[in-house]
């Protein structure tokens, strides 16, 4: 989920404000309605934003994911998907069109793990805030959280602390990863950073789906989700809005996590490793999860392995796929599979 500013509407009244010397009252949130679909295909404009420090799939993995991730939003939604040929992007390249303001307010959202000198008051406020507002259960994200956490104390604050400090332990796992050229695999540019992609909606970006090699990982004081803290704070898909795309946002997953077999992507797999074909193909397959949220506006159905809406826990994608069952879980079958209870405000 995504919570961005929005200055649309806000502008003629900005500047009365000012000229009568008053203090501007704070933009009024606006949502993003739910889409109305077509009859036919939905059609999907593609960018893969590549990072060249970090390992990327070929031309005929992307196509398989693609496949993939047709097939089953087919299976699980029946919608019908239309995609556009892939257009290759760098990745500084479609950053660099997000607006100054958005950049500004996209780095006071991360929180400065890298430094070590982040405020961890601000960051437990804002995971206990974050989960208040979320309309998840806080039953279902103890439940799931339970593995990683140990029981925790009754109440939002001590859960909102505990979420918080474990994605703040574990991030070091991102952290600590190396680059094809031998340096961090996360370095001192923002693209890591999860607001950021948050605000790339306000850029020039006119895809409904962007692709991306990126290690998206870090800490931020904004939309906490346990399934991304139990990962160190990995994220690997992210849906928000978007001024160009169509149905009002855009949606970004990341193929980082399916692109090695190295040690400690197969242990955060629970052992799993992938040839390029199954990678991609599973990249696909989780990677339509975001088009529930994108063209749905579904939410998570914790503790529903059969839904494909259920977050994989941590990136056993394989084991994650063997329990899908989109029969067991069709859409309107629980309030998180609703269509309209994502709300995406910007």
């Amino acid at each position: 989920m995504n919570a961005l500013p929005s200055i649309r509407g806000c502008l003629v009244a900005l500047a009365m404000a000012c000229l009568a010397g008053c203090a501007s009252p704070p933009p009024a949130m606006q949502v993003v309605p739910l889409p109305v679909l077509p009859q036919g295909p939905v059609d999907m404009r593609v960018a893969y934003a590549v990072n060249p420090r970090l390992p990327r799939m070929d031309a005929a993995q992307l196509q398989l994911l693609l496949a993939s991730m047709g097939e089953a939003v087919r299976q699980n939604f029946g919608i019908e998907l239309r995609f556009s040929p892939v257009t290759e992007v760098p990745i500084a390249s479609l950053f660099a069109t997000i607006p100054a303001r958005r950049r500004d307010d996209a780095a006071r959202d991360s929180y400065d793990f890298k430094s070590g000198r982040g405020d961890r008051a601000r960051l437990d406020k804002a995971f206990t805030e974050g989960f208040r507002s979320s309309g998840e259960s806080m039953e279902a994200m103890r439940a799931f959280a339970l593995p990683h956490t140990g029981p925790i104390a009754p109440g939002d604050t001590a859960f909102g602390a505990r979420i918080a400090a474990l994605q703040l332990e574990r991030v070091a796992l991102w952290s600590s990863r190396q680059a094809l050229d031998g340096g961090p695999a996360i370095d001192n540019t923002p693209f890591n950073e999860f607001p950021m992609w948050l605000a790339l909606g306000f850029g020039d970006v006119p895809y409904e789906l962007v692709l991306t090699n990126q290690l998206i990982a870090g800490v931020e004081l904004t939309w906490p989700a346990v399934h991304t803290a139990v990962r160190g704070g990995y994220s690997n898909g992210i849906t928000t809005y978007s001024r160009l795309a169509r149905y009002g946002t855009v949606s970004v997953w990341s193929t980082y996590a399916f692109g090695s077999n190295d040690a400690q992507l197969v242990q955060l797999r629970g052992g799993e490793s992938y040839t390029p074909h199954e990678a991609a193909r599973l990249a696909g397959l989780s990677g339509a999860h975001e088009i529930g949220h994108q063209l749905l506006h579904l939410l998570h159905p914790y503790g529903q392995a059969a839904c494909l809406m259920h977050p994989v826990e941590m990136l056993a994608y394989r084991d994650w796929a063997s329990k899908l069952s989109p029969r067991d879980c069709p859409v309107g079958s629980s309030p998180a599979m609703t269509p309209g209870v994502y709300k995406f405000e910007y």
